[in-house]
């Protein structure tokens, strides 16, 4: 059993299950909930969370779907350890499993067409753009330092079978950009959703690797 929260750390609990974060550092946003309510689990199996943070999509995912296996991918130590202990707490360890690797990397821990599924709640902001702070872990979270999109299209692309899905929330602004990425990977954009909020206007996006299609945009929604 995951020991409960350390002096530097908050358990909270969202949508039915409990969470350690950090009280500073990086906290999991709305983003994270929307990607995971958007996601489509139909005839999935295995899915991959590529840069799983606290572990909170990747525990979300595995509650909505019994049968499905989940890994969830994080580089930074203080994270990965967290995400581990909350898989613990939500006694899901023999369907979620945590490594700590470079999401650059994968290709050499994975065989091609692994997963059905690939989520991912990538860094918003290029280096040197946005608002940077002195904390490492939100900084590497926000900003495009240790990994790109690019970099999560790419891996995504590998592992990921034909016909297997990819799902992102991303800055609205970016759009064009991550479609472009999708489709010289052969993930063909599938639908997308734009979320309107106070602070920024994000937009979900699924892809379906080796197929390309008329793109649905859902109706938005306004938080």
């Amino acid at each position: 059993m995951a020991e409960i929260a350390r002096e530097d750390e908050t358990l909270d609990e969202i949508r039915g299950i409990k969470i350690i974060q950090k009280k500073k550092g990086y906290r999991f946003s709305m983003d994270s909930l929307l990607l995971a309510e958007f996601v489509n689990l139909k005839d999935v199996k295995k899915a991959m969370d590529l840069g799983t943070g606290s572990g909170i999509i990747a525990i979300l995912l595995a509650k909505r779907s019994a049968g499905l296996e989940v890994t969830g991918v994080e580089l930074q130590d203080n994270l990965f350890d967290l995400a581990r202990r909350n898989v613990e707490l939500s006694f899901l360890s023999d369907r979620v499993e945590i490594i700590k690797r470079d999401i650059r990397m994968l290709k050499n821990r994975f065989e091609e067409g692994s997963f059905d599924l690939i989520v991912s709640n990538p860094p918003y902001y290029p280096a040197g753009k946005g608002r940077t702070g002195t904390n490492r872990e939100r900084t590497m979270a926000r900003h495009e330092v240790a990994v790109t999109m690019t970099d999560i299209i790419e891996a995504s692309s590998f592992l990921l079978m034909e016909g297997g899905r990819i799902a992102i929330i991303y800055p609205a602004s970016r759009l064009k950009e991550a479609i472009s990425a999708m489709r010289k990977c052969r993930i063909g954009p599938g639908r997308v959703r734009k979320i309107y909020t106070r602070e920024a206007e994000v937009v979900l996006i699924e892809g379906e690797k080796g197929y390309e299609r008329e793109l649905l945009e859902e109706p938005p929604l306004y938080l």
